[in-house]
């Protein structure tokens, strides 16, 4: 009779453990994790994050194979409409005409490179700066898949345009109820903590087995 108590203690005790790691781990299994982040091109926020919390994590740990990213540059307060004559499309930004160039460069930049392990590196580097000629002498250096004039044509162009506003809709579709940017969905769902510390969270929440670059497990 002890032999058969103390087992069903053992047994109860795993059952609690393995009942636990399933409600702090929410993807396991070794599946992937489905990043989609909507930003703007001179929001201060959104440079903040991609500069100092995305780059990063995605250098820690792109090599996994466990992230899938997409980026949409397209914010709050932002408008893309057909122009009175329907041969163009008039978009109004957050931050003003400057950062409607930077979003649409960024929109150029990820039509030719569509894998986002190619086009988030040069996106990032586009992200927060003054002006369109600055970030393309900033972020397309010889030799590249790119060529410099023909991203500032695109950015400056109808077609450029139409691209930005494309985006639009994937902001209909994933996160209409946007109301902040950066605006991070993980595996289709808003997470607040995915703007403080991306790495942190995804390791403690998202990612298991935990992969060897991870930080120290945080307690939520």
């Amino acid at each position: 009779m002890t032999i058969i108590r103390t087992l069903f203690v053992y047994y109860s005790f795993l059952f609690i453990l393995v009942l636990c790691s399933s409600k702090d781990t929410e993807v396991n299994n070794g599946e992937k994790v489905n990043i989609v982040a909507f930003g703007e091109g001179r929001c201060s926020d959104t440079s903040f994050w991609m500069k100092w919390h995305w780059l990063p994590m995605w250098r820690m740990l792109g090599s996994t194979g466990r992230i899938n990213f997409e980026y949409h540059p397209y914010g709050i307060k932002t408008t893309c409409v057909d122009s009175d004559s329907g041969d163009d499309v008039v978009c109004e930004c957050h931050h003003g005409a400057r950062e409607c160039l930077l979003n649409q460069l960024q929109a150029c930049v990820i039509e030719a490179l569509p894998n986002f392990e190619e086009y988030m590196e040069v996106v990032t580097c586009i992200q927060g700066k003054q002006n369109i000629s600055m970030a393309a002498e900033a972020c397309f250096n010889e030799p590249s898949k790119l060529e410099r004039a023909k991203m500032m044509s695109c950015a400056d162009s109808r077609h450029g345009r139409k691209l930005f506003s494309d985006h639009e809709n994937f902001v209909a579709q994933m996160a209409p109820e946007m109301d902040w940017a950066p605006w991070i969905l993980i595996n289709g769902k808003r997470y607040k903590e995915a703007e403080e510390d991306l790495w942190q969270f995804l390791c403690d929440r998202f990612i298991d087995p935990r992969p060897i670059h991870c930080p120290k497990k945080i307690i939520y």
